[in-house]
């Protein structure tokens, strides 16, 4: 799940601002990745974007086996793929 979390908030990076990107990082840091996968899809989001498919079946899948809080799960599932 670490590796999908890291890789969520790199390719986010272009849509956070210092703040959530200090934020994010510090979140992966100490192993609280739905804290930094959140904040990446508020990003993507907010910017009108859309993440790679590959990427978003990722996160789906993770989804399956890991327990993704109330408010990642729900961003999960209004996120589009390109």
């Amino acid at each position: 799940m670490s590796e999908a979390a890291w890789d969520l908030v790199e390719h986010c990076r272009k849509w956070l601002n210092i703040s959530e990107l200090n934020t994010a990082f510090v979140r992966l840091g100490v192993g609280e990745y739905n804290d930094a996968m959140a904040i990446a899809l508020k990003s993507a989001l907010r910017a009108g974007e859309s993440l790679p498919a590959h990427l978003l079946a990722r996160l789906t899948a993770l989804a399956q086996v890991y327990y993704f809080d109330e408010d990642l799960a729900g961003l999960l599932t209004t996120v589009d793929s390109e």
